[in-house]
Formats: C-alpha cells, sequence, structure tokens
C-alpha cells in the first residue's frame, strides 16, 4: 500500500515526529525505542536525535530503506528490520517505549489484543506504549461501513481492493487493553 509513496524521494510524512511524543520525552527513560510499522522512519529518527537506541521494524521494505540510508548518512543508532508485527519476537523488559502509529489498526482486533499482550510484557518498568489509531467516531468507520466492506470480527474490514484489514476502536476497548497502563485521551 505504501510502497510508491516510500520509493518518493521526498519523506511522505516528513521528518517531523508526532507533536505528542515530543511533549512525552521527558517522561521516558533512555533505553531502547521499539517504533511498529516505522515507514520511513520519521519518529525512529525523533528519538535516535534524542539518543535512544532504536529498533525499527515495517513490512514495507521500500521505507526502511529510506530510512536506512538517512540514518546511515546522520550516523543515528537504529536498528532496521524488515519484519511482520504479528511473527515479531518480543523480548521481555526491553523497550523504554513500544510506538505503533496508525499501525496496529491494519490488522484484526483478534490479533491486535494479543500483540498489545506481548508488548505489555516487553517494557521495562515505567515504560510507555504509545498508540495512535483510528476509532469508530472517525469518518473512515462509518464510510467503510457504508461502502459494505465485510466485517470479518467485531469493527474489523476486511478492504477487498487494498487487500488490508482495517479495524476500529472503542474506548471502552481501548481501556481494556490498557490495563496496568497510564492512558492519554
Amino acid at each position: 500500500m505504501w510502497k510508491n509513496e516510500y520509493k518518493k524521494k521526498d519523506f511522505y510524512w516528513g521528518l517531523k515526529p508526532d507533536p505528542a511524543l515530543v511533549k512525552l520525552l521527558p517522561k521516558i527513560k533512555k533505553g531502547i525505542v521499539l517504533d511498529i510499522g516505522a515507514g520511513e522512519g520519521r519518529n525512529s529518527i525523533y528519538f535516535a536525535r534524542k539518543g535512544f537506541k532504536v529498533m525499527a521494524i515495517d513490512i514495507v521494505k521500500a521505507g526502511l530503506e529510506k530510512l536506512e540510508n538517512y540514518a546511515k548518512e546522520k550516523r543515528l543508532d537504529i536498528v532496521i528490520k524488515l519484519a511482520d508485527i504479528r511473527k515479531f519476537k518480543f523480548v521481555p523488559n526491553k523497550y523504554s517505549l513500544v510506538l505503533a502509529v496508525a499501525t496496529i489498526d491494519f490488522l484484526k482486533g483478534s490479533e491486535v489484543r494479543q500483540i498489545i499482550e506481548k508488548i505489555k510484557k516487553s517494557l521495562v518498568s515505567r515504560g510507555y506504549i504509545y498508540l495512535l489509531v483510528f476509532s469508530t467516531k472517525d469518518p473512515l468507520y462509518k464510510k467503510i461501513k457504508k461502502l459494505g466492506a465485510v466485517e470479518v470480527e467485531k469493527n474489523t474490514f476486511y478492504l477487498r481492493k487494498s487487500k488490508v484489514f482495517r479495524h476500529f476502536f472503542t474506548q471502552r476497548e481501548l481501556k481494556k487493553c490498557s490495563r496496568n497502563l497510564i492512558l492519554y485521551f
């Protein structure tokens, strides 16, 4: 889906990090950041510049190649892996921060719940999970329902044309997934 966009010279999402991450930075203890679905790595680049070790993973090779070239050129400490998050081996007590920016909502809801449990176990004490997801209140949710997309699980749709799943979160679902974590809305 993003392959063609990432092959272009310019960074599709730019190089500025997600603004909420800038505000969260002072609360995160130095360590390792895992950027799930890193794309071209704008958030990975930000944390590497701030002195964190970063592991960036994605299933789209073109974005990771662009990130790898940029990281080498700027001498940033970023480990880059082509990986499907559903098969990724999370190491317990490893990450200070795990990022999933508009990423896990491309999975089925049942897969999301399993991955979030693995993420929780992979955090160091007082580690953070930063999720940016689409909710059932998003206009895209109504549009997908109106277009008659196949609902394979509650609030999870399979989009035949793009061959992807789209999961839309309820606030209750996010609270349930984030038990024992601090959640910001």
